[in-house]
């Protein structure tokens, strides 16, 4: 497992993925891996292969399209199967992909306007129909719906290139995952047995690619002729090669258009060996962060937990995990800058918390512990001790658990770090049997979905009772009501209101402690493509695994 694995994998964590069984079954005969590209190459495209930074194996690739079923599925799916919309996991902005516009009626109503003209990969058209189709398929079989759709749809319902959906309870937010969830053919997905076992090995789909060729080690995909933006998609054919321990070596020797890892001097090894063609782009993507049990003493205190908070040099923590490539991040909740729009003014420092050990003290007096020597203790004389989990491999999130542990060390906290493997790791943070654990937190673009994930005290459960949010058991009154009023709230004056009440809570009642900006490792060769995302144009994730990857080859240009 690689260090640009870490934000990802606990990303995955908290959105509550399944773990479905992907058994091959007998694919449908239409569509599919024997189609060729065909057709004349749009004006300016490139007849170079685009070659990106691929999928792990276990030991080999596994030949699954099947975009709902998250175990082992393939980065490639994103490029066959489209949404009715791409939302921006910057800032949550709206790009119009199987629709064209969304309105809402009201906080519980959605409104789509299909885009017309669109067919499937093997020729058929695309309508409401196989819309309405997809959403019935998830609400029959449940262990296709990872993102929990019917928890909150009542209703799908179509009329000529409309379709509405009519929600359980107002939530504005929500058509986020609404608006993502990949829309499959009808035509040949009702012929399919059972979904929850279906590889789909050879894909129909409406998006801008094509499956070509498959082995273990290695997929290629090619350029749809169908596609009803082809003029948009530059590259004929895209390569992706397994992922491997030698990736880093392959990344450095320039062997990737497009790659996703943390590289230390990125400057040295990777950008000068050719700096007419080598760039690199490493946003925020999610914030690194210390949960603490809150259903624990003394961590249900929110004296002791901002002392904890008061105690750390984020600046130094991110210089040791990530080479300062970011750096501390706020404890409003938000991701900055991208999320700037939203940030509550009142926040000092843009809710960045600076180390304060006087300030610490304080909080630790507050909680009943003081300074004994070198020592915090409580009352009883006995010293505060805290076990930090971080998941065997994550390197990134080790060295910062090891400026932590300093840190505190400083402040009189006794620390042990725990490596257990990612699989013990999930249990526990899930179960609530941790003390301390790092995690990512947000990186969804919506502050709504962010915020809810931690905060929401229908998301906890009782101590040795799986949740995938909210595993540090956090439950406030006035965080609920927050969160039901952005949810409700259909104008921006009212969701920056309630936003600025979930912030204040984030910063004074620290349910989580948030450190710092965990990074979206891009690395790009502009030797055949020109137009990746960066700083100077910041149009999506660096992030070659959902949705970005889509948005970024139908931008880039051949050079």
């Amino acid at each position: 497992m690689f260090t640009r694995k870490s934000l990802v994998r606990v990303a995955a964590l908290a959105a509550g993925l399944a773990t479905a069984a992907a058994c091959t079954a007998t694919p449908p005969t239409s569509g599919g891996a024997t189609q060729s590209s065909g057709g004349t190459a749009a004006a300016g495209s490139s007849g170079a292969a685009l070659v990106v930074q691929g999928d792990n194996g276990n030991p080999s690739l596994v030949r699954n399209f099947n975009p709902y079923l998250v175990a082992n599925n393939l980065r490639g799916n994103f490029l066959v199967y489209e949404p009715l919309e791409v939302v921006s996991p910057i800032d949550g902005a709206y790009s119009p992909a199987l629709a064209t516009a969304n309105t809402r009626p009201g906080p519980s109503e959605i409104d789509f306007t299909l885009r017309t003209g669109v067919k499937w990969s093997d020729g058929s058209a695309f309508s409401a129909a196989d819309v309405t189709f997809t959403f019935d398929l998830l609400k029959k079989y449940p262990a296709l719906d990872a993102k929990g759709v019917w928890t909150n749809i009542s209703s799908v319902k179509a009329a000529g290139d409309k379709v509405s959906i009519t929600l359980k309870a107002a939530n504005v937010p929500f058509m986020d995952v609404i608006a993502q969830t990949p829309i499959v053919s009808k035509s040949i997905w009702e012929k399919v047995a059972d979904p929850t076992k279906y590889n789909d090995p050879n894909p129909v789909g409406t998006g801008p690619y094509l499956l070509d060729a498959f082995t273990p080690s290695q997929y290629t995909m090619k350029k749809s002729p169908t596609y009803w933006q082809a003029d948009k998609v530059a590259a004929n054919e895209v390569k992706f090669p397994m992922g491997t321990t030698n990736d880093a070596l392959s990344i450095t020797d320039g062997k990737f258009d497009w790659a996703y890892s943390f590289l230390p001097q990125v400057q040295q090894t990777f950008v000068a060996p050719d700096k007419e063609h080598r760039t690199y782009w490493f946003p925020p993507g999610g914030t690194i962060t210390l949960y603490l049990n809150l259903s624990k003493k003394p961590y249900s205190s929110v004296d002791f937990r901002k002392g904890i908070s008061e105690s750390m040099d984020r600046t130094q923590i991110a210089k040791k995990a990530v080479n300062g490539y970011l750096d501390a991040a706020s404890s409003s909740g938000l991701i900055l800058p991208n999320l700037e729009k939203w940030l509550d003014p009142s926040l000092a420092n843009k809710g960045v918390v600076t180390q304060d050990n006087s300030a610490a003290t304080a909080s630790f007096a507050k909680a009943g512990f003081k300074m004994q020597g070198s020592q915090l203790v409580d009352t009883s004389g006995k010293q505060a001790a805290m076990a930090i989990m971080v998941p065997n491999g994550f390197t990134d999130w080790q060295q910062a658990a090891q400026e932590v542990q300093q840190e505190l060390a400083k402040a009189g906290i006794k620390v042990t770090i725990d490596n257990p493997q990612f699989a013990q790791y999930t249990l526990a943070t899930q179960s609530g049997s941790f003390d301390a654990a790092f995690g990512g937190f947000g990186g969804t673009g919506n502050p709504y979905t962010d915020f809810n994930n931690a905060l929401n005290s229908k998301l906890t459960a009782k101590i040795g009772t799986a949740t995938t949010n909210n595993f540090q058991r956090f439950s406030d009154p006035a965080a609920d009501n927050a969160l039901a009023a952005l949810a409700a709230a259909t104008d921006e004056a009212g969701q920056k209101t309630a936003t600025n009440v979930l912030q204040q809570i984030m910063f004074s009642q620290v349910p989580a402690v948030l450190m710092y900006y965990g990074g979206s490792w891009g690395l790009f060769t502009s030797k055949d493509y020109t137009g990746w995302p960066s700083k100077a144009d910041p149009y999506t994730l660096p992030t070659p695994y959902n949705n970005s990857l889509w948005t970024v080859l139908t931008h880039i240009k051949a050079a």
